[in-house]
């Protein structure tokens, strides 16, 4: 499964929906040129979204390390973990959005 750019976390829910077959095939990467969007207006609630969104397509992943990637126009929130299998992973979240507004 390739995620496209209309991949989206937000306090209301996501698109796409996280069925059992959407989190069966969701990719080891998903890299900042498919970015998930998250939808916030403030930074605690997209960083909630963030957590919710990873907890839904990626049950039971480990603990994550985070790192702030980004331009003068995008910021990107870029999550590495295992997943429940043990295989690595990384998700890059587009924060352009919420990014400095608390």
């Amino acid at each position: 499964m390739v995620l496209s750019m209309s991949a989206l976390a937000c306090a209301g829910g996501f698109s796409p929906a996280p069925t059992p077959q959407v989190v069966a095939a969701m990719p080891d990467t998903v890299p900042c040129d498919s970015a998930v969007k998250v939808r916030a207006n403030d930074e605690a609630s997209g960083i909630r979204a963030e957590r919710r969104w990873l907890d839904a397509f990626y049950p039971k992943h480990s603990p994550y390390q985070q790192g702030l990637r980004g331009d003068r126009t995008h910021k990107y929130d870029v999550l590495r973990f295992d997943r429940a299998d043990g295989r690595h992973a990384s998700v890059c979240f587009d924060i352009t959005g919420f990014y400095g507004h608390w």
